[in-house]
């Protein structure tokens, strides 16, 4: 009987959910506003707590006068145990059970009847209580039906040094992580603009920008060198399901890249590419992994040959149309747990007559194709995962490879583009992660070795070769699942070589943090609120020159910083 009951019940939860999320045809014709629809999702709920509530009542009727009839041992007690159940089963229909002998509920002796009349109406209903999966059901079923989605990031946080403000340094080598002390953030709006059936179409909007934290006047319109800025980096229309012949990918037309892949000790994205407008088709299912394809524009200020390299002082630029072509092919199974991505992009200028009379003649410089390809090997390790990446480049592509700090694969410097490429390759490999030594340490790291020949750099200038070796890793001690000791260690050496001459920059960093997490793990669990102090020493520095307050080699800073994902 308790299977049976427990079955029923189930039966009845599930005929409640579903009763929740159906909308009847009124509904949907009238647009219910949300506030309908959780009136509608009420007085559902409150409907079945009173089925409920009743089919308990006649189950304790059923049992109270079968345990009369136990007790009595008469024929009397099981007429009186079966007009019990029938009375208690016609206060869940509503309707007069009928007796064995063909007359109606009312109708047995007022012994049993009446009494369980009165037990189900004295009994007051109980709040329905929903398991917390349930409300998330409800919740995402809520933010489903209205089509209105938001995300975002940003970290902030105060930091200060032994003497003055601090400065960050070779953030994209050493780790960010007590190195950073800007302020950057996010918001994503997406809107569904239309649904029928699987397919849908989505509005996407997404606003950007960096605060120096520095100062109270960082507004956007002083820029970067004010300490804000503020962009509108994504605004592109989405569309799902609506491909024949794949209605499983997502297509996408306007402001938007392809995913961008970051390494995220470092700061910068092993792979991405920076979009003015384009169109592109994402996770097209293959007989073995999916496909995902993009043509993007992203035109560049050509500097002329007489300003110097990067000069923002310099205004003589033409604008040259730049288009980038990319293809990757993910999710092949190498085994039951290793997974290969492929991927391939060219970036390519489409300019005028004049622009190319103007390079020839050497009053601009000569904008140059770049080509990139690229295979990632992901894997579990240890309880987490690893990331393995090798990339090849040539021309502008490969010369961020040689970047100290924002080493990403990008076609131009800030939508600027000046120097003699002159189609030297160069090359790298990045390994990135995180996993468990014990039930109390967890560790993440950020590898990087990368090599090139005949490359520009904006510091060492054309022809340079160059060779870097990068490492950060970061224990830490869990002391529970909110609450961990943190020591990350960075250091790096790279050496540029141009015109017969070698330039060496190394450091290391040295950062120990309390911070408050709400998940052990590492790269994947945010809010995360860290207290650090921070020690930045500069052995070498002869490629960017950099040094800290009063001309020292090395930095003492100390803060708080808070970093969510919302």
């Amino acid at each position: 009987m308790k299977a049976k009951q427990l079955n029923y019940k189930k039966t009845m939860i599930a005929a409640a959910l579903f009763s929740c999320y159906a909308v009847s045809g009124e509904a949907v014709a009238q647009k219910l506003t949300l506030e309908q629809r959780m009136e509608m999702l009420e007085a559902q709920l409150l409907a079945t707590q009173q089925k409920l509530q009743a089919y308990e009542d006649k189950e304790q009727a059923t049992a109270s006068a079968r345990a009369d009839s136990a007790a009595s041992g008469s024929p009397a007690g099981s007429a009186a145990y079966a007009a019990s159940a029938s009375s208690a089963g016609s206060v869940a229909s509503g309707v007069p059970a009928a007796s064995s002998s063909g007359r109606s509920a009312a109708g047995v002796p007022a012994t049993a009847a009446p009494s369980v009349a009165r037990t189900a109406s004295a009994a007051p209903a109980a709040p329905l209580e929903l398991s917390p999966d349930t409300l998330k059901q409800i919740s995402k079923y809520v933010q489903d039906d209205t089509g209105f989605k938001y995300s975002g990031y940003f970290r902030s946080g105060w930091a200060s040094t032994t003497n003055g403000g601090p400065k960050s340094w070779g953030v994209g080598s050493l780790g960010r992580f007590g190195n950073e002390y800007d302020g950057w953030y996010n918001l994503s709006l997406k809107k569904r603009a239309w649904r029928e059936g699987d397919k849908s179409i989505w509005a996407n909007v997404q606003f950007e920008g960096d605060l120096g934290l520095t100062q109270s006047n960082e507004s956007f319109e002083k820029g970067m060198s004010g300490g804000g800025m503020g962009k509108l980096s994504k605004l592109y229309v989405e569309g799902n399901g609506l491909l024949p012949f794949a209605p499983e990918a997502s297509v996408w037309i306007g402001k938007h890249t392809l995913p961008q892949y970051e390494i995220q000790l470092l700061d910068w994205k092993s792979n991405r590419t920076l979009s003015g407008a384009g169109i592109g088709i994402e996770n097209w299912a293959m007989p073995v992994g999916s496909l995902s394809m993009a043509l993007t524009r992203n035109d560049i200020d050509n500097y002329s040959t007489v300003c110097a390299a990067g000069s923002s002082t310099c205004s003589d630029t033409t604008q040259v149309n730049v288009n980038i072509a990319e293809v990757r092919y993910k999710n092949l199974p190498i085994t039951d747990s290793v997974t290969l991505e492929l991927g391939a992009k060219y970036a390519f200028a489409n300019q005028t007559d004049e622009q190319k009379e103007a390079q020839a003649d050497n009053d601009y410089y000569k904008v140059k194709s770049s080509w990139l390809g690229q295979a990632i090997l992901r894997n579990p390790l240890l309880n987490g995962t690893n990331e393995l990446t090798l990339q090849v480049a040539d021309n502008s592509l490969a010369s961020q490879f040689m970047n100290i700090s924002s080493a990403n694969p990008d076609f131009d410097y800030n939508s600027s583009y000046y120097g003699i490429h002159s189609d030297g390759i160069g090359w790298r490999l990045v390994s990135q992660g995180e996993f468990y030594l014990s039930d109390k340490i967890i560790m993440a790291h950020a590898l990087v070795y990368g090599r090139g020949h005949d490359l520009y750099s904006t510091y060492t200038g054309a022809h340079t070769d160059f060779e870097t070796a990068r490492a950060v890793i970061r224990p830490s001690w869990i002391w529970s699942r909110t609450m961990q000791t943190a020591l990350e260690l960075g250091y790096f050496n790279q050496q540029n070589r141009a015109n017969n001459l070698s330039f060496d920059e190394s450091g290391y960093k040295v950062t120990l943090a309390q911070v408050f997490k709400v998940d052990t793990s590492i790269l994947n669990s945010r809010p995360e609120i860290r207290l650090y102090t921070t020690y930045l020493k500069a052995l070498e520095n002869e490629i960017d020159s950099t040094t800290f307050n009063d001309g020292k080699d090395y930095q003492i800073s100390f803060g708080v910083q808070a970093e969510v994902v919302f």
